[in-house]
């Protein structure tokens, strides 16, 4: 029984390879055939030996349990991870993906929406957003369609094709939406839905206004590959409302904190990240700073390891990001300083123009936490699951 990795470029063939591997309860590996060739060869170094890749000229030369791959059968290795060389795989199994499916759909049900769950994949399928509309589908009884992402501003929304007697799900990442909403028809084609879950990144403030103006119905989403996709929510009502987002734990799912750590219990969680390193069920540390409501909300604050130290002192870049967001769309990194340690710089969706307001407004900071350097963009440098591409970014700083 020869595991299977597979890295086909075509989202179509992708999925039918995936899911060949789990109708013969194969373990399967999720390669990104975008990863470079420091990527590729981490990848090649994890995955075991005698792996059968499909769609890349790889060879695995990673090493296996002795019992490989009878211990992991029917499992899934979803990439989580992948710049400059770092590649992780989140290990899940049919248990720990349906019962994402489960949590989700009972959530919607509770609303008054079928538990029936047709979905829309809008991006990539080696990523766990662009996974798991095929997974709810297949659990649930619905249909699944393959729809082109990247919403280019010359041609046409594409056509979704979902039956009418389940609830239609639609996965985007910030960036999409906003392309959607770009053409005339795009809150029409959007309300096609009964649910489009937000995720990837942090949601802009233009995003939240125009879900609040138009009234979508977008689900601002919380969670990781290793909660297979969402394990909190934010209802649109909240935001239409135009209330602080927060998110609402989806049913089965546990919030802690372990200082001001998120930590998560769900029977979605993955089983470990490949090959060995367990996760501890109990509650999955993540490394995302929040705070939790008596009323068991969440609010994330940011990731714990942006922090910036920067003369000795230490500054939360989403702190910057929320003051500066009065006058645009922002993202505030560190840069490597040889008088600081690192300095502040800040990205910047707009034109030059905005630089003596976003001043202004940062004149409300400490001093360390005032960006030494603006950049503007007319989008954020993304990847594939919308996430912002840090690599890219830093080098617009050097241009």
């Amino acid at each position: 029984m020869n595991p299977v990795a597979v890295f086909h470029r075509d989202h179509t063939d992708y999925l039918s390879e995936v899911a060949a591997a789990w109708g013969a309860e194969l373990p399967v590996f999720l390669g990104n055939p975008q990863w470079g060739p420091e990527e590729m060869a981490a990848a090649a170094r994890l995955i075991p030996a005698g792996t059968r890749v499909i769609g890349a000229e790889l060879t695995p030369t990673g090493p296996a349990p002795a019992d490989w791959p009878a211990s992991a059968r029917g499992c899934t290795m979803i990439p989580t991870g992948g710049t400059g060389g770092t590649v992780k795989f989140a290990v899940h199994n049919p248990a720990s993906l349906a019962a994402a499916v489960r949590s989700l759909g009972d959530f919607l049900s509770a609303r008054g929406l079928s538990s029936k769950l047709h979905g829309a994949t809008l991006t990539p399928p080696w990523h766990v957003s662009g996974l798991m509309p095929f997974v709810r589908a297949a659990v649930t009884g619905g249909r699944h369609v393959l729809l082109d992402g990247r919403f280019p501003a010359d041609a046409p929304l594409p056509a979704v094709k979902l039956p009418t007697d389940g609830t239609r799900i639609a996965s985007l990442v910030p960036a999409q939406l906003l392309r959607v909403l770009a053409h005339p028809d795009g809150e029409a084609w959007l309300k096609r839905f009964h649910v489009v879950l937000l995720g990837g990144s942090s949601i802009p403030p233009a995003c939240l206004r125009e879900i609040r103006d138009r009234r979508l119905p977008v689900f601002l989403t919380y969670g990781m590959t290793e909660t297979a996709a969402a394990c909190a929510v934010c209802p649109p009502e909240t935001i239409w409302k135009n209330q602080p987002p927060r998110g609402v734990p989806l049913p089965g799912v546990h919030l802690g904190l372990a200082d001001d750590i998120l930590t998560v219990a769900t029977p979605a969680l993955a089983q470990a990240i490949w090959p060995n390193e367990a996760l501890a069920a109990g509650g999955y540390r993540t490394q995302d700073r929040a705070e939790l409501g008596a009323d068991g909300t969440v609010r994330i604050l940011g990731r714990a390891d942006r922090v910036i130290v920067s003369g000795g002192e230490k500054v939360d870049p989403s702190r910057v990001e929320s003051v500066l967001a009065a006058a645009a769309t922002v993202h505030v990194l560190g840069l490597p300083d040889p008088q600081w340690g690192e300095r502040v710089v800040s990205l910047v969706v707009g034109t030059a123009e905005l630089e003596p307001a976003l001043r202004r407004l940062a004149e409300r900071l400490e001093p360390a936490a005032r960006p030494k350097q603006y950049v503007f963009v007319t989008e954020l440098p993304t990847d594939a699951r919308g996430k912002l591409d840090r690599t890219t970014a830093r080098r617009l700083f050097d241009a």
